[in-house]
């Protein structure tokens, strides 16, 4: 037997088994009387996929590192009381569960508990699912579906950069320049400019220096700006179609039984 302090903890999804060594399913809740403050029940998930909840007597089961272990057939638990699986068991609930497991067992009538109402501890709350026989089992189909976002990533790189290129240029530039012109005339010697023209120099030499000036190109250089070019982001829509497998479970019913048949 189970200790009355013994942690609930250790049990949680624990495997039971029965009489004959068979496992029946696997510990779902936990059912405290509500003035003792002790556990009173333990469900059991059974039938398939463990839809169905069955309740056994706490202080029937005796615990191993291997799991519960249980004085009664599997089939004789399954014949038991159909209670729901609500989060408490009433007066009358808990004493048809006590009479049924004492009357064919011999594990007793539930002496030294307390007929206070039963209240169901850990375990997922499973509503009001029926836990007798006659209830339903059923399986469920999933599917899977495609879930579409979006994520950012670098797409490319822009930089600006400048480099020097030199080409050759021809510019034509006007100048100007002076020119030697030689004009001769003859005088008249019966002319005032002719009597006035002096004498002749004894030496024989006479210069007069005329000079000439001409323009030459020059060369200058200047940094002018040309060009400014600025570079921006704008971020534009765009629609594209993704694709992926998913896969689908169907449920086909096999056997010779027709629905709404009992058999």
């Amino acid at each position: 037997m189970v200790n009355s302090n013994f942690d609930i903890n250790l049990i949680e999804n624990a495997d039971v088994y029965d009489s004959e060594g068979a496992k029946v399913g696997s510990v779902g809740q936990v059912y405290i009387n509500d003035r003792t403050q002790e556990p009173e029940f333990v469900t059991v998930n059974m039938g398939l996929f463990g839809t169905k909840e069955t309740f056994i007597p706490f202080h029937a089961t005796n615990y191993s590192t291997e799991g519960l272990r249980v004085p009664f057939t599997k089939s004789y638990i399954k014949d038991a009381p159909s209670i729901e699986v609500d989060g408490h068991l009433s007066t009358v609930e808990e004493q048809r569960l006590l009479d049924y497991y004492s009357s064919d067992r011999g594990t007793g009538s539930g002496a030294g508990v307390d007929t206070g109402r039963t209240d169901r501890t850990g375990g997922p709350d499973r509503g009001s699912a029926g836990t007798g026989t006659g209830d339903t089992e059923g399986m469920v189909a999933h599917e899977e579906r495609l879930k579409v976002g979006t994520e950012q990533r670098e797409a490319g790189q822009v930089r600006l950069r400048k480099r020097v290129r030199t080409e050759h240029q021809n510019v034509e530039v006007p100048v100007h320049r002076e020119e030697l012109v030689v004009e001769r005339e003859k005088v008249d010697p019966n002319t005032s400019d002719a009597r006035s023209a002096g004498t002749i120099d004894g030496s024989g030499h006479e210069e007069e220096t005329v000079t000439l000036r001409e323009e030459r190109p020059v060369v200058h250089k200047e940094t002018v700006a040309t060009e400014k070019v600025n570079v921006g982001k704008r971020t534009v829509q765009d629609t594209e179609t993704v694709s992926g497998e998913v896969r689908k479970e169907e449920i086909d019913v096999e056997g010779e039984g027709k629905p709404g048949t009992k058999r």
